[in-house]
């Protein structure tokens, strides 16, 4: 808690801003860390005297730099950033202070960050695990092999439907990002893991007395898998691997992208399979028929065997 002279009027403004952002639905999360952002605010400004929050734009620019002096990540700095500019906006639509001084505050700048991604013995050693044997064992095989042969985002295997499955032509119907469909094929391999997985599917839910779900994969309960559960369950299985931990599951959606594109498979069409956003170009001088694009797959990934 930060407390001397100045605490108490600028605080009152940061309590009004907390107010009016739980009033509007901002999730708890969200909250707690516009709480913990504003407090170093707070801090920076009670120990700069300042009398209230009408500062000028140097002196905003004066916390920002305070937060690169105590050795904070550039992401960090950007999300603290991020919400100071949110609340002195806030202040200026609302009118207790004249004038925005922190409009023009910028965000370090960010380092270039490779994707990480495995390599394809990596893959290997992560997908080549024992016969599944259970719902669970072949949950996870099937989930692994899936963001392997299609390149899912995470978010977009989780949101599969049983209806998404396109079983005669070995395809997916995912949707991306804004809500865009696209369809994505899978090889042979993974049309018979996905089999497998479908049959253990349904002798758990029978066995469990649930009723039928339109998820494909399922949590114990019979809901649908969440995110932070594929991860979860990555982890294991790097684990179990021997392969390097700090991996998450887009990382099987960049490796997926990169040994495609070693092995001769065209960028383009790989930017068709991942759904990228920034294809809305490339997609008006470029269309790639279905049958095309899994012909291409099937002699390009390392599983497919035809």
């Amino acid at each position: 808690m930060v407390t001397g002279k100045g605490a108490a009027p600028l605080g009152e403004g940061i309590q009004a801003f907390h107010l009016e952002q739980r009033a509007r639905g901002v999730s708890p999360h969200t909250a707690r860390a516009q709480q913990g952002d504003l407090d170093k605010l707070l801090d920076h400004a009670v120990r700069g005297r300042w009398d209230d929050w009408e500062v000028s734009p140097r002196t905003v620019r004066g916390f920002a730099l305070e937060l690169g002096d105590r050795g904070l990540d550039p992401a960090s700095q950007a999300r603290i950033l991020s919400t100071v500019r949110g609340f002195f906006r806030w202040l200026w639509e609302t009118r207790r202070i004249a004038k925005n001084p922190a409009s023009g505050l910028r965000n370090p700048k960010q380092p270039q960050r490779l994707p990480a991604f495995l390599t394809e013995g990596e893959s290997q050693a992560l997908l080549d695990l024992p016969p599944a044997i259970d719902f669970p064992s072949s949950r996870l095989t099937c989930l692994l092999e899936l963001l392997y042969a299609s390149g899912l985002r995470v978010s977009e295997l989780v949101g599969l439907d049983l209806q998404d499955l396109l079983t005669d032509q070995r395809t997916l119907r995912v949707l991306g990002k804004g809500r865009k469909e696209r369809l994505v094929p899978y090889h042979a391999q993974a049309a018979e893991i996905l089999a497998a997985y479908l049959g253990f599917r349904s002798a758990f839910l029978a066995s469990r007395g649930l009723p039928p779900s339109a998820a494909l994969f399922l949590n114990q309960r019979g809901g649908r898998l969440t995110p932070t559960s594929v991860r979860a369950l990555l982890r294991t299985a790097l684990e179990a691997a021997s392969v390097r931990s700090r991996v998450s599951p887009h990382a099987l959606r960049h490796s997926f992208a990169t040994h495609l594109l070693n092995r001769g498979m065209d960028l383009r069409a790989i930017q068709e399979l991942l759904g990228h956003a920034s294809l809305s170009t490339t997609q008006r001088y470029t269309h790639l028929g279905l049958d095309e694009l899994a012909r291409t797959y099937e002699k390009a990934h390392p599983r497919a065997k035809g």
